[in-house]
C-alpha cells in the first residue's frame, strides 16, 4: 500500500492528535491562552486546505473565489464575532442576574477533574443538548427555515462548516456555551473543547478522501455527515451528532450505508440562493427550501403576514358559512329562490308572473317560463331607459356588456348589491386558492380583466366588467401586490394596451400569481412580449414606457408613477434571450406558481399550447363556470377542477342533455343530480335572470359536503348534425388531444367546420411553430379518432353519407387575426372563446385566405 493510500486512513487521527498535542504544547510554554486557543485551529484548517487539493473526495466540491468569499463571511460574522457578542452578554446579564439573587452554582462542576476528562463531559453533555436542538430543527418548520441555511450548499468543504443563520447560531450558543459558562467550566476547558469543536467541525465538511474506520462508531465525521447534507431527506434526517455520534447510535438515528456515496446535497429547491445577504433572508422567505420563491423583503414579511390574516378572516367569516350551505342544498336553493322572488314581488315581471302566488319549487316553475335574453331583452330597455322596477326592484348602476345570438351586443343588469356578492365570492375563491398554493401570493399578483366601464348607453347607464369593479375594490393588501394600475385596462387601442401591460410586468420578476379569463391572452402577452422585448428592455433600464403620450391623462399618470430606471432588471433580461431569439414565461418570471384561468372546452385547447412557456411546476387553477349573467361555480378542487355552484347566491336548474335536446322540459334541482351525466343550465339571478337558459352544457363531477359539483363542458349550440351524426365540441376535442398526444403535435387553434353543401367536415389547424405538417397522416388519424368517440359518425362516414375529414394547415398568426376579427366586432377579449365546432354557413371569417397553400 502506497503513502498516498493510506493518507485517507491516518489524516483525521494524526490531524487531531497533532493540533490538541500542539495546545498542550503551547500551554505548557506558558504561551497566551487565546494563542494556545487559536493557533492549532489555523493550523489546522491550513492542514485540512492542504489534504483537500491533495486527495479531494470529489472534485467537482472544490470552492471557486464565490464559496469562499460567501462562507468567509459566515465564519467571521457567525462563528467568531457573534459568539463573542453572545458570551459578553451573558457574562453581565444573566451572570449578574444569578449573582443579584444569590444562586449559586459553580457547584455543579467537576473542577478538580484533569482538563482533558472535564473536556469529555462537556463534550457528552453539550452533544446531548446538540442532539436534540439539530433532531427538532429538522422537525419543527419554523426551526427549519433557519437550518436549511447550514444544509444549502451543493459542495461541502471545510469553510463552509461555519454556514449557520445568525438566529440558529444564537439557539446553539443558548445549547452547547451558555450552560457550561453559566456553571463557571474553567477557560481551559472551554479552550480545549473548542480546539477539538473547531478541527472536528471542519473535518465534518471536508472535501479529503477518508477513511475514518471504527471511529464512525464514536466521532461524527466526515463519512457520516455527508449523508446529514443529502438532498433526499430520509437520508439527511439522520447522523444529527454535533462532535460525536453515540446519540444517535443510542437513539436510532445513525445511519451509514457501506455500498454507495451521498448522490446530491443540497436543498429540494435548487434555485435556494446561496449568498451571503440573500441567506439572511431566507427563513423568511416562505418554503423557499423546497420551491422556487423570490426572498422576503421587511415590507413583503409584513404584507404577507397580513394577507395571511385576511385569508383567515375570509375563512371565517365567508368559507365556512358557504360549507355549511352546501351541507343543505335543497334548503339553501328553497331560500335564495324565494328570497330573489320576495325581493322582486311588486316588479312588473314580478306582477305580470303572479311571484306573490309563489310559495315553491312547484308553483316557482308553473308561474315562469323559461326565457333566454330576447325574451327578457325588452324589459332590460324599458327598466334602463324609464328607471323603473321592470324586473328587479333596485335599478341597475351598470351592465355586462356580452355578445348576443342575433348580433346585437347583450346588456346584462348589474346591481350595486351584485358587485358586493361578486367581491365575497372571488374572497372566497382567493381563500381556496390560498390554502392549494400559498407560495403564489408570496409575491406579485399580475390579474387581467376588463376594464370596468367601457362605454355609456343611450340613457347614460355605463356598461362595462364586473370583473373591473372587483379589481378596484379588493382588498388593499391584494391591491399592494398588483403589479397592474387598473387605468392600464381603459386604453383603447389594443396593441398599445398590451405593450403596456408588458412593459409593467415584464420588469417584475417576483410575479408568482397570473390570472386571466380566457388563456389566449397569455399567447398575445408572449407574442407581444417577443415582439418588442429590445423596447420593452430599453424603456425598464431609462424608467420609461413607449407610447405613453398616446393614451389619457388619467392613465398615463397611473402608469407614470410605477415607472423608475432598472439597469439591474434590464441587464438581467438582456441576458435572457435564447438561439430563437425568444423568451418564455419561465425565463423573465421564474417564480411563477398559479395560473388562474379557464380550462374547459374550447378554452383547453389554447392553453395546453402555451403551458410549455411556463414554469414546469406551475398549477393551473380553473377560474370556474363565469359568465357575464353570473358566477355560476367556485373551483373547490384544484386537482379535478371541481366547482361548487353558488348555491347561496343563484338557483339552480339543470335538464338531461338528451331530453333538452329531444324537446323534454323534465327540470331538475342541483341536489338531484348525477354523477358523470351532461346537463343543460338555467339560472335564476337577483339581477333579473329567470329561469334563464345559458344554453350551456355542464358535467357533473363529483360532490363538495352534499352538493354535486359540476364544470363546464361546452356551448349547448357545440354540436352539428350534416347527416344524423350528431357531433360535439367536446368530441372532437377529445380527439385532436389523442392527436397531439399520439402524432407528437402542439396545436395553437382549430376550427371543425361541417361543410353542408359539400356533406364534410373541414379542420383548420394551426401549429405553435412554423413546422410543416403531414397532411395525410394527421387526417386519416383524426377521422378514426373522431370515429371511435361517436358511433353516428362511424356510421354515416361507412356508408359514405359523410365525405371524408379535409384538413387545412393554417399560416402562422392566423388565430390571432380571428381573435382581431371578433374583439372589432364588440366582441370582449376576456370572453372570447372560439366556437371550435360550428357550421361552415355561419362563420363569418374568411378562414381559407389563412391557409397555407
Amino acid at each position: 500500500m502506497t503513502f498516498r493510500n493510506t493518507l485517507p486512513f491516518i489524516v483525521y487521527p494524526c490531524t487531531m492528535i497533532l493540533y490538541i498535542g500542539m495546545f498542550y504544547f503551547l500551554k505548557t510554554m506558558e504561551v497566551h491562552l487565546l494563542a494556545c486557543t487559536y493557533l492549532p485551529v489555523a493550523f489546522g484548517a491550513a492542514a485540512i486546505t492542504f489534504f483537500e487539493l491533495y486527495i479531494p473526495h470529489q472534485r467537482n466540491w472544490i470552492a471557486n473565489k464565490n464559496d469562499v468569499w460567501n462562507d468567509a463571511l459566515f465564519l467571521v460574522t457567525v462563528q467568531m464575532i457573534l459568539p463573542k457578542i453572545l458570551t459578553f452578554l451573558v457574562a453581565i446579564g444573566l451572570l449578574k442576574v444569578l449573582s443579584f439573587y444569590g444562586w449559586q452554582v459553580e457547584g455543579l462542576w467537576p473542577h478538580h477533574w484533569n482538563i482533558a476528562l472535564q473536556t469529555i463531559l462537556m463534550v457528552l453533555i453539550a452533544d446531548f443538548l446538540r442532539y436534540w436542538l439539530h433532531k427538532f430543527s429538522h422537525a419543527n418548520p419554523t426551526l427549519w427555515k433557519l437550518h436549511a441555511v447550514h444544509h444549502s450548499p451543493k459542495k461541502l468543504y471545510w469553510l463552509n462548516v461555519g454556514r449557520f443563520h445568525p438566529i440558529e447560531k444564537a439557539l446553539q450558543f443558548l445549547f452547547d456555551a451558555m450552560p457550561f459558562i453559566i456553571v463557571g467550566v474553567g477557560e481551559e476547558v472551554l479552550a480545549l473543547y473548542f480546539v477539538f469543536y473547531a478541527i472536528n467541525g471542519f473535518f465534518q465538511h471536508c472535501n479529503i478522501e477518508l477513511r475514518m474506520g471504527l471511529l464512525n462508531f464514536v466521532i461524527s465525521g466526515p463519512q457520516l455527515h455527508r449523508w446529514h447534507h443529502s438532498r433526499k431527506a430520509e437520508e439527511s434526517n439522520t447522523n444529527y451528532g454535533n462532535n460525536i455520534i453515540i446519540w444517535d447510535i443510542l437513539f436510532g438515528t445513525y445511519f451509514f450505508p457501506k455500498d454507495r456515496l451521498v448522490d446530491e446535497l443540497g436543498m429540494v429547491n435548487q434555485s435556494y440562493p446561496l449568498d451571503y445577504i440573500s441567506q439572511m433572508q431566507t427563513p423568511f422567505s416562505g418554503k423557499i427550501d423546497k420551491v422556487n420563491l423570490p426572498l422576503q423583503s421587511i415590507g413583503d414579511m409584513v404584507l404577507n403576514r397580513m394577507l395571511k390574516i385576511k385569508m383567515f378572516i375570509i375563512k371565517q367569516k365567508l368559507y365556512k358559512p358557504l360549507v355549511k350551505k352546501s351541507e343543505d342544498p335543497v334548503n339553501t336553493q328553497n331560500r335564495v329562490m324565494l328570497s330573489i322572488i320576495k325581493q322582486n314581488e311588486n316588479t312588473e315581471f314580478g306582477i305580470s308572473h303572479r311571484f306573490t302566488e309563489i310559495k315553491d319549487y312547484k308553483t316557482f316553475k308553473n308561474h315562469i317560463p323559461i326565457c333566454d335574453y330576447e325574451d327578457l331583452r325588452s324589459y332590460i330597455k324599458k327598466q334602463d331607459n324609464e328607471k323603473v322596477p321592470v324586473l328587479t326592484s333596485t335599478m341597475p348602476f351598470m351592465y355586462n356588456q356580452t355578445s348576443g345570438t342575433t348580433g346585437t351586443p347583450k346588456y346584462i343588469p348589474i346591481l350595486k348589491e351584485t358587485i358586493e356578492t361578486l367581491r365575497k365570492t372571488q374572497q372566497v375563491f382567493s381563500y381556496i386558492q390560498y390554502e392549494a398554493c400559498a407560495e403564489a401570493f408570496y409575491g406579485k399578483l399580475l390579474g387581467l380583466v376588463s376594464p370596468p366601464i367601457e362605454g355609456y348607453l343611450e340613457s347614460g347607464t355605463p356598461y362595462g366588467s364586473a370583473s373591473g369593479h372587483i379589481y378596484k375594490t379588493m382588498p388593499w393588501v391584494a391591491q399592494l401586490k398588483y403589479v397592474l394600475p387598473r387605468e392600464v385596462f381603459e386604453i383603447q387601442n389594443y396593441e398599445v394596451k398590451y405593450y403596456m401591460i408588458s412593459r409593467l410586468a415584464v420588469e417584475q420578476k417576483k410575479i408568482t400569481y397570473l390570472g386571466s379569463a380566457n388563456p389566449s391572452t397569455f399567447h398575445k402577452l408572449l407574442e407581444v412580449i417577443n415582439k418588442n422585448y429590445e423596447n420593452i428592455v430599453a424603456d425598464i433600464s431609462a424608467g420609461t414606457c413607449k407610447h405613453l403620450d398616446t393614451v389619457d391623462n388619467n392613465i398615463a399618470d397611473a402608469i407614470r408613477k410605477r415607472l423608475r430606471p432598472n439597469s439591474k432588471r434590464s441587464a438581467e433580461l438582456a441576458t435572457l434571450i435564447n438561439d430563437k431569439n425568444k423568451v418564455s414565461y419561465s425565463d423573465f418570471w421564474p417564480y411563477l406558481k398559479l395560473l388562474v384561468t379557464w380550462t374547459g372546452g374550447s378554452c383547453g385547447i389554447s392553453l395546453n399550447s402555451i403551458l410549455p412557456e411556463f414554469p414546469e411546476e406551475i398549477k393551473v387553477f380553473d377560474l370556474g363556470y363565469l359568465s357575464s349573467e353570473m358566477r355560476g361555480t367556485i373551483t373547490v378542487n384544484p386537482e379535478t377542477n371541481d366547482g361548487l355552484p353558488t348555491i347561496h347566491e343563484n338557483f339552480f336548474e339543470f335538464v338531461l342533455k338528451e331530453d333538452w335536446e329531444q324537446e323534454k322540459s323534465n327540470f331538475i334541482t342541483v341536489d338531484q343530480l348525477e354523477m358523470e351525466k351532461e346537463y343543460y343550465l338555467f339560472v335564476t339571478t337577483p339581477t333579473g335572470l329567470y329561469r334563464y337558459n345559458m344554453n350551456d352544457i355542464v358535467y357533473v363531477t363529483g360532490k363538495f359536503r352534499n352538493t354535486p359539483t359540476f364544470k363546464f363542458l361546452q356551448k349547448g349550440k357545440g354540436v352539428t348534425n350534416i347527416t344524423g351524426e350528431k357531433l360535439y365540441e367536446n368530441q372532437v376535442i377529445a380527439a385532436v388531444s389523442r392527436m397531439e398526444a399520439d402524432l407528437k403535435k402542439n396545436i395553437r387553434f382549430y376550427l371543425m367546420l361541417a361543410n353542408e353543401n359539400d356533406s364534410r367536415y373541414e379542420l383548420y389547424m394551426e401549429l405553435t411553430s412554423d413546422m410543416h405538417m403531414d397532411i395525410p397522416t394527421v387526417t386519416t388519424f383524426l377521422d378514426n379518432a373522431i370515429q371511435e368517440e361517436n358511433i353516428e359518425y362511424k356510421t354515416k362516414r361507412s356508408s359514405v353519407r359523410l365525405k371524408p375529414l379535409e384538413i387545412y394547415q393554417l399560416k402562422q398568426g392566423a388565430f390571432e387575426l380571428y381573435k382581431k376579427y371578433y374583439l372589432d366586432q364588440g366582441q370582449r377579449e376576456g370572453q372570447f372563446k372560439p366556437l371550435i365546432l360550428q357550421y361552415k354557413k355561419d362563420l363569418a371569417f374568411n378562414i381559407t385566405e389563412h391557409c397555407i397553400k
